[in-house]
């Protein structure tokens, strides 16, 4: 009602006072009258607006000229402030031009906010010097805005600005709140300048603008409607500081998306004001164009809506492009020249871009998936497909779709819907027509679809008629079988998209069935008696071919046992982690029989196309013996859970995998592939000795104690600071060899694992055992030469504390190894040693010396080492060599040689570092390296004496030598010693002792048990190359280095 038409009401009715609205008197008798009042909503009361706004100046800003074209120069500074009591909306701000100059020397005026954002458009002076800026803005309650009062030069054809002085000043806020403060406002007075002259800009169309009207569609994404080309001039670089695009057609702000200004690629923020036609964009510090060169600026964005509206990306006056030089640092007004641009109401009038009308897309819906579905069920899926729509909402009065399927018969699926992503029916239902081919479904009801993205699904009811394994698909092509559609808004017809075939996914037909098998895992196996828990079948039980969701109450299962039936405790089915039968539906076989029943706490529904694998798990009698398997042979029975039937049952019968019973477990240990004999420095920590390989058969194994042992016959007690076990990088366990010896005089300790290790039931584990070894040296405890093997000490059967001890898992008996020792190959320790490494890349022969070798000497960290002798094998074809040379940093190493002269074949050099004259080279400091060359004279005999090839390769030592006897029968050392007399035995004599040490091909010294660097005096532990790295660690233990040749 209007407010005519209650005054009216209540005149005729004699309520007084007749005021035009419904109060408590007129609806109470309204409500007499049997109508019923509709209460307007309450609106409501808009925040309070403040009642008070002071005025006052800011800090004035600096004194400057007010050159020629300059723009944004400041004049005067204002402070805004807010009362408490609410928010402050000015209106408007009147500004007067004073000071000795004339209106006609500026071109406008503008308000700049406190980031130097232009508010508004700039204006001009009037006849009374005075311009209104009528952009509105904001003060917070309690809050200062500090505002700036600028001005815009334009050119000075006449020079009557020059000199001139120029004054503004705020003389009017208009608000409705109470002004407070004395005004007017006067601000710096600036001096007016023809003679400067500034930065300046040409500019132009950009490449990218449209340049001519444009229709573009609702939905078109990352669209340029407007770019300007703006090119530096020669006085000065400029900044682009920010600009304002005035989007001045028809279009709404909300028919518009993700609006940037884009410069160089990089894309900035455009900010729509509060009319919802003016689009800012800030670049912050500003964007450089050099000299001479150029930026484009373009505006770009996405078309969400506005059919038949129109957008047009202006920019309407000079200052809405804010430039500032960066030499003179005054804002610079562009021209109004250049393409595109001119002096008129609007500086650059953009190209107008009409949106046309709203568009739907039909497209396939992969959310709903080709899948089995069931005969004579409701609301079965038939296919989905998505609707999208953009710019409008568009009705749609007639939908078809085509059907294929495999079957023949017409009229077989009915109750056909459509409906949307909620399950919200839009259309139908209806049942299909004909045959297979055009149009089997049609829908007549008018669906209106919203601006965005629409789910529908098409569901139905199968016919019997449908063979099972048949298929169907729903296809349309929205161009000819989606009709009458039209735009919500304009009213257009409009044709949906594509025009070709849109087909869905293709449904399989199925009736409700289960296939029921017994896995082949786990496999047949021996095991222990006593445990708990173990599987003893898997059950697949297989929907992939139903129609429909099944549902299964319990399992007929088939027992077999050929000892006692009730060794068998507490059997139940699990789903994963989940028992489906507890408590008094756990099964106690009492007999074996092939129909155990098993019955489900809870019903277990088995969704069609998946499968569930159950796993039968009972508790084995700890006295339990023979074997047992579980199978499957009865008829089970299955229900389909929407439609009640009985589902076909696909059952391929079969007995489980045979489980024989045990009393226990066992455990062996074996060497697993320790690592090859080798040299390590001593003070090292983490050396691996041993891979020790735990075996457990019939069931899993917590392996708790591991004997060790270690011979004593090159080595103490003394040399192995700690053993430590690993299991992969995880310590398990350590030991410490504390003297004790076993009855073979052997040291021997016990490692008790600190880290539970799990043996896998018929599975291995492999545990590494490491040492750390002393200081060898002068006062350190370790021996020069130690030779440490550490293996398992199979000897120790069932002692608790030093025995091999495991404990089953299944049993939970205690369980010992027992055997041989293992063997391993064992570690020399030595304080340091050498690394000898060379280049095995050939070259070329040349008649005279040639460099056969170069061998590089590093010694470990650890320590020094000295050099006695290096023996490397020459070879020749068609070719000779003499005069062999072995040279280090410092000269020759030996006095002599042992090789004159080769011919063919292979022979060996032996090269001693005896020179008395380069003592130095034949010692490597630790962590150092030296490069020694061996050097020879090669003839070459081939063809005509001008072809042939040498040789040469370092030697292997192939064992450690034999080691000498000193003082008592038992006493032996490891490494070569000196007499009582200095003689060092096996260099310098023999005695069928060091001898061995003397055929060595590398002999060298740790210096682990003497300071001096004599040879000759006090020197004990000589040894040889057996077990070195370096080029050995290649060609293999106890085998030559590989040989580098040189030929032509």
């Amino acid at each position: 009602m209007t407010k005519a038409a209650v005054i009216k009401f209540q005149k005729k009715y004699g309520i007084t006072p007749a005021v035009g609205y419904v109060g408590a008197i007129t609806r109470a008798k309204l409500n007499t009258m049997g109508g019923v009042v509709v209460t307007p909503p309450v609106t409501p009361p808009p925040a309070p607006a403040g009642t008070g706004l002071t005025v006052s100046a800011a800090q004035q800003p600096a004194a400057m000229l007010f050159p020629v074209n300059a723009a944004r120069v400041p004049f005067t500074k204002v402070n805004f402030t807010a009362g408490s009591d609410g928010d402050v909306k000015v209106n408007s701000l009147v500004v007067e031009r004073g000071g000795p100059s004339i209106d006609a020397d500026v071109a406008s005026i503008v308000l700049l906010d406190e980031s130097g954002t232009q508010i508004g458009l700039s204006k001009t002076l009037n006849s009374a010097h005075q311009v209104t800026l009528s952009e509105p803005f904001t003060v917070k309650a309690g809050q200062t805005r500090t505002m700036t009062l600028a001005a815009n030069r334009g050119a000075d054809g006449d020079s009557s600005g020059a000199g001139a002085v120029f004054v503004l000043s705020l003389v009017a806020v208009n608000t409705s709140a109470t002004v407070s403060g004395s005004l007017p406002i006067i601000g710096t007075a600036q001096t007016g300048n023809s003679g400067l002259t500034i930065g300046s800009v040409t500019n132009q169309r950009g490449a990218l603008d449209p340049n001519g009207a444009v229709s573009k569609n609702v939905g078109t994404t990352g669209y340029i409607f407007s770019s300007v080309k703006v090119t530096a001039g020669s006085t000065e670089d400029v900044l682009i500081k920010s600009i304002r695009w005035n989007q001045a057609s028809s279009a709404a702000s909300s028919d518009l998306a993700n609006l940037v200004t884009v410069i160089d690629g990089v894309s900035y923020p455009a900010v729509v004001d509060s009319t919802g036609k003016y689009y800012t964009s800030n670049f912050g510090t500003g964007i450089k164009i050099e000299k001479g060169y150029f930026k484009e600026i373009s505006v770009k964005g996405d078309i969400v809506g506005g059919s038949a509206r129109t957008v047009a990306f202006n920019i309407e006056k000079t200052t809405d492009l804010h430039i500032v030089g960066l030499l003179y640092n005054y804002g610079i007004t562009p021209p109004t020249s250049g393409t595109g641009f001119t002096s008129g109401t609007i500086w650059y009038a953009a190209s107008t871009i009409t949106i046309n009308s709203g568009s739907l897309t039909v497209t396939s819906d992969p959310s709903v998936p080709a899948q089995n579905i069931a005969l004579n069920l409701a609301n079965q899926p038939l296919g989905g497909f998505s609707v999208e729509v953009r710019g409008e909402s568009i009705s749609v009065a007639r939908i078809a779709f085509d059907l294929s399927t495999t079957s023949t018969a017409a009229g077989r699926i009915t109750n056909i819907s459509l409906v949307d992503g909620n399950g919200a029916i839009l259309a139908g239902p209806v049942d299909n027509v004909g045959t297979d081919g055009v149009e089997g479904v049609l829908f007549t009801d008018t669906v209106t679809f919203p601006i965005g993205v629409t789910k529908l699904r098409l569901q139905g009811k199968i016919g019997t008629v449908f063979a099972n394994n048949s298929t169907l698909a729903l296809n349309t092509a929205p161009g000819s079988n989606w009709t009458s559609a039209t735009g919500q808004v304009t009213g257009q017809t409009i044709t949906p998209s594509p025009s070709s075939d849109v087909t869905a996914s293709t449904m399989t037909i199925k009736t409700a069935a289960l296939t029921v098998s017994v896995s082949p895992n786990p496999s047949a196996q021996t095991v222990v008696a006593g445990g708990q828990g173990f599987t003893f079948t898997n059950y697949q039980l297989d929907a992939g071919a139903s129609g429909e969701d099944l549902r299964i109450s319990q399992l007929l299962l088939d027992y077999s046992n050929s000892g006692t039936a009730t060794n068998l405790t507490n059997c139940q089915l699990w789903d994963g982690a989940t028992a489906l039968n507890t408590g008094s539906n756990a099964v106690n076989p009492s007999a074996a029989a092939s129909s155990t029943s098993f019955i489900l706490d809870s019903a277990l529904n088995i969704p069609k196309g998946t499968s569930k694998a159950l796993a039968l798990k009972c508790n084995i009698a700890s006295a339990a013996t023979g074997s047992i398997y579980w199978g499957i042979s009865a008829t089970q029975t299955v229900t389909g859970i929407t439609s009640g039937q009985s589902a076909t049952v696909t059952q391929n019968s079969a007995a489980g995998q045979r489980m024989t019973l045990a009393t226990g477990g066992s455990l062996s240990v074996t060497d697993a592939s320790s690592p090859s004999y080798r040299v390590v420095a001593a003070g090292t920590t983490g050396n691996t000795v041993a891979s020790l390989n735990f075996h457990a058969s019939n069931e899993a194994l917590t392996l708790q104690t591991v004997p060790l042992v270690m011979k004593p016959a090159t080595s103490t007690n003394a040399d192995v600071t700690l053993v430590t076990l690993w299991d992969g990088t995880t310590q398990v366990g350590s030991a410490y060899f504390d003297g004790t010896r076993d009855a073979s005089n052997n040291f021997i300790a016990t490692s008790t694992l600190s880290t539970a290790v799990t043996i896998p039931k018929d599975g291995d584990k492999i545990l590494t055992v490491k040492i750390d070894s002393p200081n060898q040296g002068v006062n350190e405890p370790g021996n020069a030469g130690a030779f440490i093997a550490i293996n398992w000490d199979g000897g120790v059967t069932t002692n608790a504390t030093s025995g091999t001890k495991a404990v089953g898992q299944s049993s939970g008996s205690a369980i010992y190894a027992s055997g041989s020792d293992t063997t391993v190959a064992g570690i020399r320790v030595f304080k340091s040693f050498p690394v000898i490494t060379y280049s095995t890349t050939g070259a070329t022969a040349s008649a005279g010396v040639n460099d056969l070798l170069s061998v590089v000497i590093t010694a470990d960290a650890k320590g020094s080492v000295k050099l006695h002798r290096l023996s490397f094998v020459i070879g020749t074809t068609t070719a000779t060599v003499d005069t062999l040379t072995f040279s280090g940093p410092n000269g020759n190493v030996a006095s002599s040689t042992g090789l004159v002269s080769l011919t063919a074949g292979a022979t060996t050099t032996a090269i001693y570092f005896d020179s008395t004259s380069n003592t130095n080279d034949a010692i490597v400091a630790a962590g150092n390296s030296k490069t020694y060359t061996l050097r020879g004279n090669v003839a070459l005999l081939g063809n005509s004496n001008s072809t042939g090839s040498v040789s040469a390769a370092l030697m292997a030592d192939t064992a450690y030598p034999k080691l000498p006897t000193i003082g008592t029968a038992t006493t032996t050392f490891n490494m070569a010693m000196s007499s009582t007399t200095g003689a060092i035995i096996g260099i310098t004599n023999g005695n069928g002792v060091g001898g061995a040490l003397n055929n060595s091909a590398i002999i060298w010294s740790p210096v682990s048990t003497t300071t001096t660097s004599s040879l000759t005096t006090g020197y004990d532990d000589w040894t040889n190359g057996y077990g070195l790295g370096g080029c050995f660690a290649t060609s293999g233990l106890g085998q030559n280095c590989t040989a580098r040749v040189i030929s032509k």
